[in-house]
């Protein structure tokens, strides 16, 4: 493509409407999908970090996990469990209707994973200030922090929104440590 080799460093971009987003400048795609903030099965609850590849799933599903039991047979889709998903501005129906199956597609947001040269971090400045990068730092994306408080028997979780969307007033900025490029 480029010449630039890339080293592994992955990272999740999240645009909270049906459109896939892009990678920035310097980074690749490595897949686009569906935004997935938790889960919780069998009673456990498990969280996703949305900078995270875990947060991106290439297929959607209402219950995006297996459960297997003691005797290792394991079973998709098969119990009553949750999952949640970073949602689109779609509007539900206004009889308040369920939505099932495919139907949910345009209320879940879209992702992509992309991969870049170095390290990619999130800065916050837990005001309305744009907070600046660190040292030797640069931006690829500024935006509006997510948290997200969930209670559940055995888990707590925390995530960090990836968008131009406010939430709470925190601003962050996603930037990436500068590297010199390596020619092989």
């Amino acid at each position: 493509a480029t010449g630039t080799t890339m080293r592994g460093f992955v990272f999740t971009r999240h645009s909270q409407t049906t459109a896939t987003p892009s990678c920035p400048e310097g980074t690749q795609p490595l897949y686009r999908g569906f935004s997935l903030l938790f889960v919780q099965g069998n009673e456990r609850a498990h969280g996703q970090d949305l900078g995270t590849l875990g947060s991106c799933l290439q297929r959607f599903t209402t219950m995006p996990f297996l459960f297997c039991n003691i005797n290792n047979v394991c079973n998709f889709a098969s119990r009553n469990d949750y999952s949640y998903w970073l949602s689109t501005p779609t509007l539900m129906p206004m009889d308040m209707a369920p939505v099932t199956g495919r139907a949910l597609e345009p209320y879940i947001s879209r992702c992509t994973v992309c991969e870049g040269p170095a390290m990619a971090i999130a800065v916050h400045s837990q005001t309305t200030d744009i907070p600046p990068c660190p040292q030797g730092w640069i931006s690829l994306w500024k935006g509006f922090s997510f948290i997200m408080k969930t209670y559940s028997i055995n888990c707590e979780s925390w995530g960090v929104r990836k968008n131009n969307k406010p939430l709470s007033g925190l601003h962050e900025e996603e930037t990436v440590k500068k590297s010199k490029k390596i020619a092989l």
